[in-house]
């Protein structure tokens, strides 16, 4: 039994260890940016936006540049970034370097990425990937998954019923929703995501009981959407803010 302690806080440190030997780290309002990123936003909107912070964890300053590659877009889209400066969206790699110190990271307003849903509804992937200019084999990536979701798809879904908006909004420690759904409409459900498309709660919503009351005590304060969804259908998706004291 000791044998196996021991192993499993050497496994402990080890990846501790290997986490904090990792040259540069995105972050964004102090949380650390994982692999894949989703950011929602409404298909008439003008611009979908992803920020990140990046963090230079060697003791050694870094240029640090940026490329992007537009991995699957959909018809009709476009997008374009800021290093600094902002570059047109025919330009896939920034033509300046950040000077990030040892220990250091960027400024918030030094990165964006930049996407036109222009209307349409749909995911388009879009990789970023940050590196040292003098070593590119230091360098951090991102896949952001660009979500373009309008409010609301079909309104006819819920002929014969109705659903509330969430209440309160702002809220703190619950909210509800009040609805009828008409017979023949199943599987009716509500999903909570972050900012950046990571659902943090999901609920099925009983037909028969006519409000859904949701406890988002445990939930930060920040600005969240929430989706209705009949049967495979989006009914509607809106915004959520949490505000705590």
């Amino acid at each position: 039994m000791k044998k196996i302690k021991l192993l499993t806080i050497a496994s402990i440190l080890l990846l501790a260890l290997s986490m904090n030997a990792q040259d540069l780290v995105l972050t964004w309002e102090g949380d650390t940016l994982g692999d894949v990123v989703t950011v929602w936003g409404e298909p008439g909107a003008n611009e979908i936006v992803f920020q990140a912070v990046v963090h230079n964890n060697t003791d050694q300053w870094m240029k640090t540049k940026v490329r992007r590659n537009q991995l699957d877009m959909v018809e009709g889209t476009s997008s374009y970034f800021c290093w600094g400066i902002c570059y047109p969206d025919d330009v896939l790699e920034s033509q300046d370097s950040i000077l990030i110190v040892s220990g250091g990271s960027s400024v918030d307003t030094a990165f964006s990425g930049q996407y036109l849903p222009n209307s349409k509804i749909g995911t388009s992937l879009v990789e970023y990937i940050f590196y040292n200019q003098e070593n590119e084999d230091q360098q951090v990536k991102v896949l952001v998954k660009y979500w373009a979701s309008p409010e609301s798809i079909d309104e006819g879904m819920t002929n014969g019923g109705s659903i509330s908006d969430i209440y309160p909004n702002p809220a703190t420690t619950v909210v509800s929703i009040d609805y009828s759904i008409p017979p023949g409409l199943n599987n009716a459900r509500i999903s909570i995501v972050n900012i950046y498309g990571n659902v943090v709660k999901e609920l099925e919503i009983d037909r028969n009981a006519h409000k859904l009351t949701v406890d988002i005590s445990d939930m930060e304060s920040g600005i969240y959407f929430y989706t209705m969804l009949i049967g495979n259908n989006i009914y509607e998706t809106k915004k959520l803010i949490i505000q705590k004291n």
